[in-house]
């Protein structure tokens, strides 16, 4: 293949793949998508030109699709924005690496081995560096990754397709579509003009279309069956019905959101989201008063102060009164002052004191009963490098944050359960948290599932976030496409509540079922203040991947290293020339 043409066909990969995504949301194009990087694993160029194009094909597919993140701030655009992208393209030829050494083991057609490469791939970047569970067992592990765009994702409207997420997560489904542009790639060089235009060396042998046909029935088993399964699941009873729930949406820019100082004794949060809260925790027209009224993330803009378990019994008087700790629950009553008696969750920094002049800081919600008396905190797990946290405590690094001095958090390490009680039945219903991001990591949700066997089970679960960051961005509706999966892996509602949007309740099927726009337009439903009113579904049901997690990639890399001590072993009964 001529140098221009190699380079050709990796990034029409790249642009393809991205149009799968929003802002276009051309899902199937996802199943072809990634054919002509294919063509790079058995066309003849030099080592270097083949994985230079191949790199060059994530780099324009990531560039393309994660371009929303520089309009947050400046250094963002200067630096997260490209580094992120020069990153994340590093896959792209790691894959190639894989799918041509297990190529030349011949026999392996490109319909199973890209499943196997993709997904095992997929599954590092998820998780890279230290987000790995297993590294739990030497105290290495600390949530991390980016899990974003995996291929399964670009399938969220498909309702039969994503049902299989129960079994085996997002993975499965990307293996599905991996499997089908396997299969397309055979398609793709019997075309003599394709052929020509790309410039590949000779006419594919044994290439008929009766084997291509084949080859294309074989690899269509496996999404086939993934459909059958999510048309069976889609056919069942209707849900009990849980709680009313009013998520709160303001539409509150970055920029004014941190700004803390009061005009006329109110921040410009309080004057957004304290009317909105007042509203959704009235009776609306046609529905009775919520159980629940839900905040964005970090929302409230007081701290909450607290002492360390360690620090609570030596702490005279006036050190609390410094401290702030002894009017933390008389100040939010004033603050809160003239809401109705509705149980509260609040998105806040929460502030741990272990000493007169330290505290720890957490991103957290915080749960307050109609009478505005805390139940019960969740600090957020899965912390984003650089938005809540500077890695390595850099002074260097800090310098490509949007914050001026020292604003880290720390993990929570508690899997809270919070409780409230429903007026309409009576009854009390369990929900569990997903911080912001956290919705995009599936480790996070399948814990509230009961087959995870944590003992973490819940009724529903909840996504606060603050998605102003990137206002008016494709983000938005990337974001809540992530988080149907989430609700699907685990069986459970998910609530949203997002500042700048998207908020939505999502049931157990992944089928949205409320958002701000009454017309459920999805690019009206953000940068607009509203609330999202709605009743959870409850789903009993436990799933396969909440009890045997991510052992869809653990069977893809265990195939690799299958197959590598396979060829190592035969290279050794293979006598030398």
């Amino acid at each position: 293949m001529k140098t221009p043409r190699l380079f050709l066909a990796a990034a029409l990969s790249g642009v393809l793949l991205w149009t799968a995504f929003f802002p276009l949301d051309l899902g199937p194009v996802s199943c072809i998508a990634l054919a002509p990087f294919l063509l790079l694993v058995r066309a003849e160029a030099t080592r270097r030109k083949r994985y230079a194009a191949a790199y060059l094909g994530g780099f324009v597919f990531f560039a393309l699709a994660v371009n929303w993140v520089q309009v947050a701030h400046p250094m963002m655009r200067l630096f997260t924005w490209p580094a992120g992208a020069l990153y994340c393209a590093c896959y792209w030829p790691a894959a190639l690496v894989l799918l041509r050494w297990i190529d030349s083991l011949g026999k392996v057609p490109l319909t199973v081995s890209l499943p196997v490469v993709w997904v095992a791939l997929e599954y590092f970047r998820s998780h890279f560096p230290t987000g790995f569970p297993f590294l739990s067992a030497v105290g290495l592990h600390q949530l991390i990754g980016f899990n974003w765009y995996a291929l399964g994702y670009s399938m969220h409207g498909f309702l039969p397709v994503i049902q299989a997420a129960d079994l085996g997560g997002v993975y499965l489904i990307s293996a599905a579509i991996a499997s089908l542009n396997g299969a397309a790639y055979g398609w793709l060089v019997r075309s003599s003009r394709l052929r020509t235009l790309f410039a590949l060396p000779v006419e594919p042998k044994r290439r008929t279309f009766i084997f291509e046909a084949y080859e294309t029935a074989w690899a269509s088993i496996f999404p086939i069956l993934v459909i059958c399964y999510g048309t069976v699941q889609l056919a069942h009873p209707p849900y009990t019905v849980g709680p009313r729930v009013a998520a709160i949406q303001g539409s509150v820019p970055q920029n004014e959101k941190m700004v803390k100082e009061s005009v006329d004794g109110i921040t410009p949060l309080e004057r957004e989201y304290l009317p909105l809260s007042a509203r959704a925790a009235l009776p609306a027209e046609t529905t009775p008063r919520p159980d629940l009224v839900i905040w964005p993330e970090t929302c409230f803009p007081y701290d909450w102060d607290s002492l360390a378990p360690n620090f609570t019994d030596a702490v005279p008087e006036a050190a609390r009164v410094r401290l702030g700790v002894s009017r933390s629950n008389e100040f939010f009553r004033s603050r809160l002052e003239g809401l109705p008696p509705v149980p509260l969750l609040l998105g806040l920094n929460r502030l741990e004191w272990s000493g007169m002049e330290s505290a720890t800081k957490f991103n957290a919600a915080m749960l307050f009963d109609g009478n505005k008396i805390p139940v019960g905190a969740y600090d957020k797990m899965h912390l984003v490098p650089f938005g809540e946290y500077v890695p390595f405590r850099s002074k260097f690094l800090q310098n490509f944050t949007p914050y001026k001095g020292d604003y880290s958090c720390e993990p929570g390490t508690n899997w809270t359960v919070f409780t409230i009680p429903a007026a309409k039945s009576g009854e009390t219903f369990r929900f569990g948290l997903l911080i912001c991001y956290e919705d995009t990591d599936p480790l996070i949700a399948r814990q509230y599932n009961p087959l995870s066997g944590r003992g973490h089970d819940v009724d529903f679960l909840v996504n606060i976030s603050n998605d102003g960051w990137f206002t008016g961005t494709e983000e938005h509706e990337q974001h809540l496409a992530i988080c149907r999966f989430r609700a699907v892996e685990a069986r459970r509602s998910i609530v949203r509540a997002v500042n700048t949007g998207i908020s939505a309740i999502i049931d157990p099927d992944g089928r949205i079922q409320n958002l701000p726009d009454p017309s459920s337009n999805w690019a009206k439903s953000k940068v607009t203040a509203a609330v999202v009113r709605g009743e959870v579904l409850i789903d009993t049901r436990g799933t396969y991947y909440a009890q045997f997690g991510d052992w869809v990639p653990a069977v893809c890399w265990l195939a690799i290293v299958v197959l590598t001590a396979w060829a190592w072993l035969r290279s050794r009964r293979t006598p030398s020339a």
